[in-house]
């Protein structure tokens, strides 16, 4: 879609939150120093207190060792090495250790700050030389990534020491008691962050690009193949490897690998669409196929497949950076960089997109790039409508029949405002590129399409078309069409057993076709969990928890067993919480996950009913 985020709401999305690297260093950096002249200040009450009870000092000594300890803090001692301060120094002894824990943890602060700088530097010359040219775009992320994922891990450490430094101090300084078991839960999370980024670092993530299609032979289509090798020979390109034929609403090409069920296609792969074909004229189909063949020679799948495996691993070292918990602000920081390098992608591949018009209609004509270019996107935004419609059904349907229902209701939409509004600034959906808003393409090959000049583009059939061209087409898509009709069925039927309260007794059926009741047995006899999509049981309850009465739900350990704790609603401090004993249970993961899979079932319930009252009131 056509992007509509501002620069201040740029800056509020992204900029700001990535300002969080900060934070801890910053206040590490101020603890340290505080800590420190809380350190002073009672070694000075101490010594103020102990000279003023001195019988042996007369008032000028007494005065004059309140002078030299007034003018030098306990702490410049410490960390002093002249003679004149040794006495001064041996007399605090090991309280020494805490001023160099402190000025350690200033050290560190600063460190982390320098090298949250020099990482925002970094991320912004590298994000705006990607604005210069693909070359640049490419060697940039190469350099960003490659400086910016080690950095990422230098401040994981850094940050993680502070963490668990402060989760003493803290305590101890403030409180004058410390929590073992805090230290302990925060060194564990910094640990865990720390090894979910290094793994992140060096993990290579599937670049498997899977595509639901079936594979073109040379020997089913051979009066296409032969044209659009026709193609490549007048834009001076080599032709591709393979042609996927498939139903989806789109048009690509790409030189990443692609996988077509068990088999996985090498070199240059162009994707066309069965569904769209059929509505395109020959020439039109033309422009399509030449806009995208403009991709090959043009260098942008190329590119893309440079680009895709580090944009993958970026994306997976982010998914550590966020689950690391601790690592968050970091995370933040790095979807800031990458949401800058993102604008300079779109900027390019909207010129790619301008540029592969420009050269699709110099082989056939800007009237057809225009055409093909509302037929596309009016059926693509129908079919999203269809589909859309259907899923919000709350009724089973005994038959989706998507592709029929596109068919019968295209023209009926076609001569509707709607079409105008969907089409206005539309962008044709594309699992690669960054399309520009219709209006924009339009412009670019010199064409202009009134309101009626629209419709009847979209209700004038075509008179040719290359689905002709291919052997078994009809059957090539009906394969397609009867699986996934199957699959969003099955997802559609699924959605209505999360929605229904139920009602009636159907919808209770339905329901508890996907969560039937369970039983969990005890360890000991007669023990037992009951759960169905309304409530739980436990035979150490005296009546059953429905689950609009679970405000929350947890798990805990207590005298070495595991518990499901429930927080009820409106139960007060006794009667408002239920425990089930986790220990006693035979299967008590089973429960847990089927628990959290019922109880979710029901929070969904409740969110769509409360939507729907809200849309129909």
């Amino acid at each position: 879609m056509k992007s509509t985020l501002t620069l201040p709401g740029f800056l509020r999305t992204y900029a700001l939150p990535a300002l969080w690297l900060f934070a801890l260093p910053l206040f590490g950096l101020w603890f340290g120093d505080h800590a420190t002249r809380r350190f002073d200040e009672n070694v000075l009450e101490s010594i103020e207190q102990q000279v003023s009870q001195d019988a042996e000092l007369d008032e000028t000594q007494r005065q004059q060792t309140l002078e030299f300890f007034r003018s030098v803090p306990a702490s410049e001692a410490c960390l002093s090495t002249e003679e004149e301060l040794a006495e001064f120094r041996n007399g605090l002894g090991e309280a020494c250790s805490d001023v160099w824990q402190f000025g350690a943890m200033g050290l560190l602060s600063v460190v982390a700050l320098v090298l949250g700088l020099v990482s925002a530097a970094i991320a912004l010359l590298c994000a705006l030389a990607a604005f210069i040219s693909r070359p640049f775009q490419y060697g940039s992320f190469v350099v960003g990534w490659n400086v910016l994922r080690v950095t990422g891990a230098l401040q994981a450490l850094a940050q993680g020491a502070l963490a668990v430094w402060l989760s003493y101090w803290m305590t101890a300084l403030w409180f004058n008691r410390y929590y073992p078991k805090l230290i302990l839960m925060v060194g564990i999370l910094a640990a865990v962050a720390l090894f979910h980024v290094v793994v992140a670092i060096f993990r290579r993530p599937p670049m498997d690009f899977e595509v639901e299609a079936e594979v073109l032979e040379k020997e089913h289509a051979p009066e296409l193949w032969a044209h659009v090798r026709q193609l490549c020979e007048r834009l001076g390109t080599p032709p591709p490897d393979h042609i996927l034929a498939g139903i989806d609403t789109n048009f690509f090409v790409t030189e990443s690998d692609v996988r077509v069920g068990e088999r996985t296609l090498t070199g240059r792969t162009l994707y066309v669409s069965l569904s769209l074909l059929r509505m395109l004229e020959r020439s039109e189909a033309d422009a399509v196929l030449a806009h995208e063949m403009g991709h090959l020679l043009g260098g942008d799948t190329g590119h893309g497949k440079r680009l895709a495996p580090m944009l993958a691993r970026f994306g997976q070292y982010l998914e550590a950076l966020h689950s690391g918990v601790l690592t968050r602000p970091i995370y933040h920081f790095m979807v800031a960089y990458r949401a800058v390098f993102e604008l300079s992608l779109g900027r390019s591949r909207r010129a790619s997109e301008l540029a592969a018009d420009r050269l699709a209609a110099s082989i056939t004509s800007g009237r057809d790039i225009a055409r093909s270019l509302v037929k596309v996107g009016a059926y693509a935004n129908f079919r999203d409508r269809v589909e859309a419609d259907l899923f919000a059904q709350s009724e089973q349907q005994q038959s989706v029949a998507i592709a029929q229902r596109v068919a019968l209701g295209f023209a009926e939409y076609a001569g509707s405002e709607a079409v105008h509004g969907d089409l206005h600034g539309a962008v044709t959906p594309h699992p690669f590129d960054s399309h520009p808003p219709l209006a924009a393409r339009l412009e670019n090959v010199g064409q202009t399409l009134t309101p009626t000049d629209v419709v009847q583009v979209l209700l004038e059939p075509p008179t040719s078309s290359w689905v002709s061209a291919i052997l078994e087409a009809e059957a090539i898509e009906a394969r397609l069409w009867g699986a996934y009709e199957a699959r969003f069925a099955a997802a559609h039927d699924l959605a209505l057993a999360y929605r229904y309260v139920p009602s009636n007794e159907a919808e209770r059926q339905h329901v508890e076709k996907h969560f039937p009741p369970l039983t969990f047995e005890g360890k000991e006899a007669g023990l037992e969990v009951r759960l169905d999509f309304a409530q739980v049981s436990y035979t150490e309850w005296e009546e059953p928890v429905r689950f609009e009465q679970v405000k929350s739900a947890s798990t805990a350990e207590r005298l070495f067993k595991k518990y499901l704790d429930l927080e009820l609603q409106g139960g007060g401090v006794f009667k408002g919480k239920r425990s089930i004993c986790l220990s006693k249970l035979r299967d008590a993961d089973g429960l847990l996950s089927a628990f959290g899979n019922y109880l979710g079932r029901h929070k969904t319930m409740e969110e769509h009913r409360a939507s729907s009252r809200q849309a129909a009131a």
